[in-house]
């Protein structure tokens, strides 16, 4: 009898990669096309957004803040253009050598005061006040990221909004906060030199307004291309960081030195460099003619020549300036022309601060979809797990599951099997309310599972995946997992270890459940074989308070001898405990109270291993095949 569909090889590791790679980058591109035409208000909001959350965590920081910076602008512009028109007025009027020591002696104490006020700023409170809110932001994403569904880690989108915002969260924050202060300074000496233009002459303003307006629509100009040069260099980009990591990574290390594999990513490599360079030439002559225009005519034909002029005439000719006033005039005008040349700068980059933060804000906005009650559920009050008629899809695909029923009571074992891509993951993870079922119901205690709290649920639940993830921490905290310990804590977490079969191991270390695992961070770390590892997570479940236990092919990393042992040794710790083994390899079946035989999602057999070999069905052919095996091995 042919082996039937799921039982395909498994994909390598740049087989599932790269379709992942290329879904990702398609996301990501399609994403930032829709992200240019985010409206300017909404942008502006976003500012906002970010603001405000400054001045929520810090608002004495922020006052600070933003004083300071007023405070640095109005004493530059006493500094040089009030100190520039008084100086040459006393000369001019013949004043006295005490008044000129005492306004300088003024303008002196206002300099020491910024040198003070800025040495406290920033060498101590700016750091300061960066590190907390890139804390508070990358805290706040990771709460999100926690209680999202996990469906949302399929959705490509869903993953670019996530990494975006990861990695802009702190970085954006305090190029927000930089821009912000260069705004405040920047309003405080425009605010200044106009003052003193309305009071001088108020008709060289236009000059200024309009270097201003050419200024602004080149800038936005500017930063629209680059915001479209950014969106397409970012998924060449990712592909390139996603070349770098398979070099790096210790993950890809074996493969790239059995294998041949690495001149051709290396090939892929130079061809995503290759893809740089078009995109580069494609904008980069439009910025050069739009950054020459935008800076040559407003600057160097209307302040340095035309403005000039004018103030000489008045000067020479009208003589209703005095050289105070002129010089003082013309070094107001240059700075004015600075500051309102920075402003038109400024405009696209809180722009492009709004496009960024969006992605902040939307990923934020995410909210569960799962459907869940408010009905709670003590874990001794555990009777009956089932699953009635229950079909499930990923999305829009296809079903998956097709009309799944089954049942597993309190202090029952039972065994779903089955060959790779039957579905027993997926109804694993159906069974946590991970994903909600496509129809049909599963309950608890009668009761459907959307009726109880998500966390209610998950409560009564101690799984090991196949995928299971050790943590740089110590085999304690890898065991605890985070749940609360008491005074008997360290005997619980030793005891569950014996349960798992890490006893052995765990006496051979000096520190016992101290011990750091991995050497992350701790070069007296260890390092833990396969099977190790393996016995660490299921410890986890023999830790936990809990009536009912999942194990999805905990024990794959061992020898089917190793595995029955261990299986064994695990059904007499979770004696009066609900177990449900997941497997395709048929070592723990033999002990399970009832078997469900899953194919292309469905349940085709079921019944105790006894009857399922007297049915002689796919089951007793899948058990016959690998008993020939290991009798072979």
């Amino acid at each position: 009898m042919p082996i039937c569909s799921a039982n395909k090889r498994r994909a390598t590791g740049r087989d599932r990669a790269e379709p992942l790679l290329y879904a990702f980058l398609q996301a990501d591109r399609s994403y930032m096309e829709k992200e240019k035409h985010i409206a300017l208000g909404r942008c502006y909001a976003n500012i906002l957004f970010m603001l405000k959350i400054v001045w929520k965590k810090l608002p004495g920081f922020f006052i600070n803040f933003c004083l300071y910076h007023i405070y640095c602008s109005v004493e530059v512009f006493i500094e040089f253009t009030v100190t520039m028109k008084y100086l040459l007025d006393l000369i001019s009027r013949g004043g006295t050598l005490n008044e000129a020591l005492r306004f300088v002696m003024f303008i002196l104490f206002l300099v020491m005061a910024k040198l003070v006020w800025a040495a406290f700023m920033e060498n101590y409170q700016i750091p300061a006040a960066k590190e907390k809110l890139k804390m508070y932001l990358q805290m706040e994403l990771y709460e999100k990221a926690v209680s999202l569904d996990l469906e949302r880690y399929d959705n490509p989108k869903y993953y670019n909004e996530f990494v975006w915002s990861i990695n802009e969260a702190g970085g954006r924050m305090e190029r927000i906060l930089s821009d912000f202060a260069s705004l405040l300074a920047t309003l405080t000496r425009i605010a200044a030199n106009g003052i003193f233009f309305l009071t001088f002459d108020a008709f060289g303003l236009l000059f200024v307004l309009l270097s201003l307006l050419i200024n602004t629509a080149a800038n936005s100009r500017i930063g629209r291309l680059q915001f479209a040069m950014d969106g397409e260099l970012k998924p060449v980009e990712r592909k390139r960081s996603y070349f770098n990591r398979v070099f790096y990574l210790s993950d890809y290390a074996k493969e790239l030195r059995l294998n041949p594999l690495g001149d051709r990513l290396k090939e892929e490599f130079s061809e995503a460099n290759g893809q740089v360079y078009p995109i580069i030439r494609k904008y980069g002559g439009r910025q050069m003619l739009v950054s020459f225009l935008g800076d040559f005519v407003p600057n160097d034909i209307l302040s340095n020549i035309v403005y000039l002029g004018y103030l000489v005439y008045k000067t020479v000719v009208l003589k209703v300036l005095s050289y105070g006033s002129t010089m003082a005039l013309f070094s107001a005008a240059s700075s004015l022309e600075h500051s309102l040349r920075s402003l038109s700068q400024l405009f696209p980059k809180f722009e492009q601060h709004g496009l960024y933060v969006e992605k902040i804000r939307t990923f934020l906005s995410f909210e569960s979809t799962l459907k869940t009650g408010t009905e709670t559920l003590a874990p001794e009050d555990f009777r009956e797990l089932s699953v009635e008629g229950v079909s499930f899809a990923y999305g829009d695909g296809e079903d998956i599951l097709h009309d799944i029923t089954m049942s597993v009571k309190a202090g029952e074992k039972i065994a779903i099997v089955g060959y790779n891509g039957a579905g027993k993951s997926t109804l694993i993870k159906l069974l946590l309310h991970l994903y909600d079922v496509k129809s049909g119901a599963v309950k608890i205690n009668g009761r459907d599972i959307r009726e109880y709290r998500r966390d209610s649920c998950r409560d009564l639940f101690a799984a090991v995946f196949q995928d299971y993830k050790i943590f740089a921490a110590d085999i304690g905290d890898n065991v605890r997992m985070g749940a609360p310990g008491d005074i008997g804590e360290e005997n619980a977490v030793k005891k569950a270890l014996e349960n798992s079969g890490f006893g052995d191991r765990l006496a051979s270390l000096p520190k016992g459940i101290h011990t750091r695992l991995t050497r992350e961070f701790d070069e007296e770390g260890i390092n833990l074989s396969g099977g190790e590892a393996q016995k660490i997570s299921i410890a986890r479940t023999f830790y936990k308070y809990c009536p009912v236990i999942i194990l999805d092919e905990p024990s794959s990393s061992l020898d089917p001898v190793s595995e029955y042992h261990l299986n064994e040794t695990m059904l007499k710790a979770a004696e009066h405990k609900a177990v449900i083994f997941i497997s395709h390899r048929l070592s723990s079946t033999v002990m399970a109270d009832r078997i469900y035989m899953l194919e292309n999602g469905r349940i085709i057999e079921c019944g105790s291993h006894k009857e399922l070999m007297g049915q002689n069905g796919r089951y007793a052919e899948m058990f016959k095949l690998q008993a020939e095996k290991y009798r072979q091995g």
